[in-house]
């Protein structure tokens, strides 16, 4: 009964041992799984610790950077007057008020012939005429009420502000000249002097489109 306890003994002894070699080959690979799951998480957690916020923080800086220099934009006085909505037109300089008749031939000549159409201001008919990138209406008296400079009818010309203020000047060079607008007005910019107002409309790309004097007391 000894020898077979002892037998017994020695045989439970061995399946353990055998359990230990196992669990020992398995912890150990388990063990080495481990060390090296560690030495991965070791290897991976320096790359985290590379992805620091030292890394993101240096976009932030330059990006603070490039808003130092926003432009707080140009202030313009209000320096507006009559005078300045006088056209220069083929060397001869006119506005609103001045009959057609002592201006019509040192224009040049006429892109159309004159035509009745109705006013620009009232729709009551008037006499309109055409150059090259320049339009004036004037009254049956024949005093001009409306100049458009534009070249959306008839282009061409050399149509200027008395200031040198053209079509496609962009919106600085037109501020410079004439000052900050009375009214501002979806692409409009509106200067007015009593009667008379000069009205600059600009394009998409904010050059000016077309630039128009008016004074409706003139037209009656």
């Amino acid at each position: 009964m000894k020898i077979k306890r002892t037998l017994a003994a020695l045989a439970a002894a061995a399946i353990v041992a055998a359990g230990f070699t196992a669990c020992g080959d398995s912890s150990s690979s388990e063990g080495k799984g481990t060390v090296k799951v560690n030495d991965s998480v070791a290897q991976t957690d320096a790359p985290a610790e590379t992805n620091a916020p030292a890394e993101t923080d240096a976009p932030a800086e330059t990006n603070e950077s490039t808003e130092d220099p926003a432009s707080e934009g140009k202030t313009y006085e209000h320096i507006f007057t009559a005078d300045k909505a006088k056209i220069k037109y083929n060397g001869t300089t006119f506005g609103t008020g001045d009959n057609i008749e002592d201006i019509k031939a040192s224009l040049g000549s006429e892109a159309a012939p004159s035509t009745d159409a109705p006013s620009c201001l009232t729709g009551n008919t008037i006499k309109e005429y055409y150059f090259n990138g320049l339009t004036i209406q004037a009254n049956a008296s024949g005093a001009i009420f409306s100049i458009t400079l534009s070249n959306d009818l008839y282009a061409g010309g050399d149509g200027t502000t008395a200031d040198g203020v053209k079509v496609g000047d962009d919106e600085d060079t037109i501020k410079t000249a004439l000052g900050e607008p009375d009214e501002t007005n979806k692409s409009n910019l509106i200067y007015k002097d009593g009667n008379v107002s000069l009205q600059v409309t600009l394009s998409k790309k904010g050059g000016a489109d077309v630039i128009w004097v008016s004074d409706p007391s003139v037209e009656g």
